[in-house]
């Protein structure tokens, strides 16, 4: 699979007078084409300076940043014809209504049939008997989706969205992730930001980990999990927990971690050892009625790598 985004040892440093911010700290990456690729950090992490350097914005000091195999520094008109941005309500103009409005942008954008496109990404996104609603009467839920169909008009292979569910209720946030899912389907590449860990797990192929300007961690959700929480924990909930303590003691790549009445709690070093629990317990007086395999959730993730790394000096963003 080609890779949509390149990033080779990126770096990037704020200066006013005396005082340097340093941003981006030898940051490399790589987004394959037509997967959703999760960029998560805290604010000040990095995030907007690595989004405005793919965008054209902004210049590395050092390093080269590529999209489909376009420079993003010396090749940015093209960079910026392949590529859209979804990022707060930036979409309205004054009065007009939303067929207007994106009218105005399929223009700027120099859409082919801007009619016919307009008409087919309202109906996509589920606005088109709201099209003559005014841009800045929409509710929070029709503005993201107004915004994605906005950032669709020139018909982009990168879409990049930043917290497009920040702020929506939990329906409105389920439908925004529906027409994500949607986005992957038909064969996009989108690099997305969101402070949600739910919805980084649900929608991501890979997630990317960075703070202080630093890339902590790379990988799916899965894999990140396996690498970053080291041990595991399973939960036995039994008649007879202090003979199935007992059992388990001293088993290799177990460790009992607590005995509860009916209940045993031990961590192992992966979950291939639930079959040798098993067959070390079919023997054991009393009962087993369930044996369940505890995987960490994304924010126990997210909290342990951010704490794990952020012991380096306090890098930043001026606006992020």
């Amino acid at each position: 699979m080609d890779e949509a985004i390149s990033i080779d040892d990126i770096s990037k440093t704020y200066r006013s007078g005396k005082k340097e911010v340093r941003a981006l700290r030898n940051v490399s990456l790589a987004v394959k084409e037509g997967e959703i690729f999760g960029l998560l950090g805290p604010n000040g992490a990095g995030k907007t300076t690595l989004i405005s350097i793919l965008v054209g914005i902004l210049s590395p000091d050092a390093g080269v940043a590529k999209i489909f195999g376009m420079d993003c520094t010396k090749e940015t008109k093209k960079v910026q014809g392949a590529i859209n941005v979804v990022s707060g309500f930036s979409g309205a103009i004054g009065s007009l209504s939303l067929e207007e409005a994106l009218m105005y942008y399929s223009l700027l954008y120099n859409v082919k049939e801007p009619k016919k496109k307009i008409e087919q990404l309202l109906k996509q996104l589920d606005l088109y008997e709201s099209r003559e609603w005014i841009a800045e009467d929409l509710s929070s839920g029709m503005r993201q989706r107004y915004l994605i169909c906005k950032g669709l008009l020139n018909d982009p292979k990168l879409l990049i969205l930043d917290e497009p569910t920040v702020g929506l209720d939990v329906e409105s946030a389920v439908a925004v992730r529906k027409i994500i899912k949607n986005l992957k389907a038909q064969g996009r590449t989108i690099l997305l930001t969101t402070h949600n860990m739910f919805e980084a797990e649900e929608l991501c192929d890979r997630i990317a980990f960075i703070n202080h300007g630093h890339m902590l961690a790379i990988g799916t959700p899965r894999e990140l999990k396996g690498k970053i929480v080291g041990e595991r924990a399973i939960e036995i909930h039994c008649s007879e927990e202090k003979c199935v303590a007992a059992e388990l003691k001293g088993m290799k790549g177990v460790k009992v971690a607590a005995v509860l009445p009916q209940i045993v709690r031990v961590n192992v070093d992966n979950y291939a050892r639930t079959k040798d629990i098993m067959r070390s317990l079919s023997g054991c007086g009393g009962e087993i009625f369930s044996i369940n395999e505890m995987e960490p959730t994304f924010e126990e993730i997210y909290l342990k790598v951010m704490k794990d790394g952020g012991n380096e000096e306090p890098a930043g963003e001026p606006n992020d």
